[in-house]
């Protein structure tokens, strides 16, 4: 798999904004710059064979998907390290990974009237998933330890008035669907002095058909020795949902009001 460390040919030409806090063993961070080029930025590096590539080859050489979201920030990552050495990382070239090669096509609102008002017309099927729907909860090195448990995130704990130490939201790409929708994947964390807490939300809204959410949520207590992990998946037919198309616009509008399709819990343990 091909990465790109920061001090590598593509990052001369990324002006990066970043920031971070340590809280105990975890040293948080983020990084946030531009939007990918749509054509290789640096044609003559990309064309030799030593794994130099600009951020739009690097895309192109390790998706397998014909094109990418309007607005991917590849330079847009969340990262927590840990003083053993693990790492925890969110970051929009993981997330894509789990865009599907072949999916079954949602369709949008007006395709079947596009189809009769032209009935000559080859119907084209779409070989991937176009709505860049994906199942990503973030990027964990090998030394940490995933397992089930039954233990909840304490929301009680989380509504406590408590100073925030740090706080950004990032947004890992992002699509219009050609004016049919929203597909988007944004990272959001918070510090407290007892506690983070990170939500990765990708909400998709295919406009009168079909909404769908999937949160992974992240939280660690101060002095614990390990991060809980919940996943949740949601999702609607619009046509199912007794609320205004007008009221779906906002993912925190319309995510409370969609049916849990998977919920899951686990422990991500640090194995020093």
């Amino acid at each position: 798999m091909l990465q790109l460390e920061d001090n590598e040919v593509d990052s001369r030409r990324y002006t990066t904004n970043s920031n971070s806090i340590q809280f105990g063993p975890w040293h948080i961070s983020y990084d946030v710059s531009c939007i990918l080029p749509s054509v290789c930025s640096t044609k003559v590096v990309c064309e030799r064979d030593d794994d130099q590539f600009c951020q739009f080859c690097l895309y192109c050489k390790e998706l397998q998907i014909p094109h990418f979201p309007d607005m991917v920030f590849p330079k847009n990552i969340l990262r927590l390290s840990h003083t053993s050495g693990a790492v925890i990382n969110f970051n929009p070239l993981d997330a894509l990974r789990g865009v599907a090669n072949t999916v079954e096509a949602i369709e949008v609102a007006c395709a079947e009237a596009w189809q009769e008002a032209r009935p000559d017309a080859e119907k084209k099927k779409r070989n991937f998933d176009w709505t860049f729907s994906t199942e990503y909860k973030g990027t964990l090195t090998e030394n940490i330890v995933v397992e089930a448990t039954n233990e909840e995130i304490d929301y009680n704990m989380l509504k406590q008035k408590e100073q925030i130490l740090f706080y950004h939201d990032l947004t890992l790409f992002e699509d219009e669907l050609h004016d049919h929708g929203i597909s988007k994947l944004s990272v959001k964390i918070r510090v407290m002095p007892s506690c983070w807490y990170i939500l990765m939300r990708y909400f998709l809204r295919v406009d009168d058909v079909l909404v769908r959410s999937h949160e992974t949520r992240m939280f660690h207590v101060r002095d614990s020795s390990y991060v809980l992990r919940e996943y949740t998946a949601k999702e609607s037919l619009a046509k199912d949902l007794n609320i205004p198309t007008t009221h779906m616009k906002e993912a925190d509008d319309v995510i409370p009001h969609l049916p849990v399709k998977s919920k899951n819990t686990e422990k991500l343990i640090i194995n020093f």
